[in-house]
């Protein structure tokens, strides 16, 4: 009997230190709001677009220093999205009238490699036309 009691003191004694897990509510998780990039045109500084295009005009020169083997006739339109971080999204060639596939693929490389300012409130289209 008096050992029965010490193991039924002894395994009440272990068992006290132990901790007995509180059920607790989970905090409510927040939804993220989801934002439609294409609900909504954002905006930039004026002429934003064409500093961009003035300052990194040193690839499109290189461009056709590299890949034109004679004096250059045409035009190329380029037309894509700015995106939120100021990079170049869905950028597709509008018009051309280049005969010269190295040329053009050069070009576009060039425009896919700016970055531009963040704009406010949204993507910003946008548009240039390379004429040579």
């Amino acid at each position: 009997m008096i050992l029965a009691f010490a193991v039924f003191a002894f395994s009440a004694l272990g068992r006290a230190g132990e901790t007995t897990p509180v059920a607790t509510t989970p905090a409510p998780v927040e939804e993220e709001e989801v934002v439609d990039l294409d609900a909504e045109e954002g905006t930039l500084p004026k002429n934003a677009v064409s500093d961009v295009l003035k300052k990194n005009d040193w690839a499109v020169t290189d461009c056709v220093t590299r890949l034109s083997g004679k004096a250059l006739d045409g035009r190329v339109e380029f037309a894509w999205e700015i995106t939120l971080e100021g990079k170049v999204d869905k950028l597709r060639v509008k018009e051309s009238s280049i005969r010269n596939p190295p040329l053009q693929e050069c070009l576009q490389k060039s425009v896919q490699r700016l970055t531009f300012p963040a704009p406010r409130g949204g993507v910003v289209p946008a548009s240039h036309v390379f004429a040579f």
